[in-house]
């Protein structure tokens, strides 16, 4: 079965909005539980959302939900992630059009 340019693109678009609002739920769930003083959305977690292509959703629900915008060692580990996606998503354009 081949699938065709239009088909893949679609599917990127649906997958990416999956997994970013996979993100901000995470984000949410997080500072959610933050308040009410229970048990944590590990940092790791939110960092993996982000790796995998979910980092607008999550920048957007840290604003939105002002949740993990002060704490600078979080910030650093997020923008991190964000330059190896983004230089992952180059790469792969690179090397597809190589």
């Amino acid at each position: 079965m081949e699938i065709s340019t239009g088909q893949f693109a679609l599917l990127v678009v649906v997958l990416l909005g999956v997994i970013n609002l996979g993100s901000i739920i995470a984000i949410w769930w997080d500072k959610r539980r933050a308040v009410k003083g229970k048990w944590r959305v590990k940092e790791e977690t939110l960092l993996v959302w982000a790796l995998v292509g979910g980092w607008p959703g999550g920048i957007w629900a840290m604003r939105r939900f002002r949740h993990k915008t002060s704490k600078r060692s979080f910030i650093a580990k997020y923008v991190f992630v964000v330059i190896l996606n983004v230089a992952a998503v180059v790469a792969v354009g690179y090397l597809a059009t190589a």
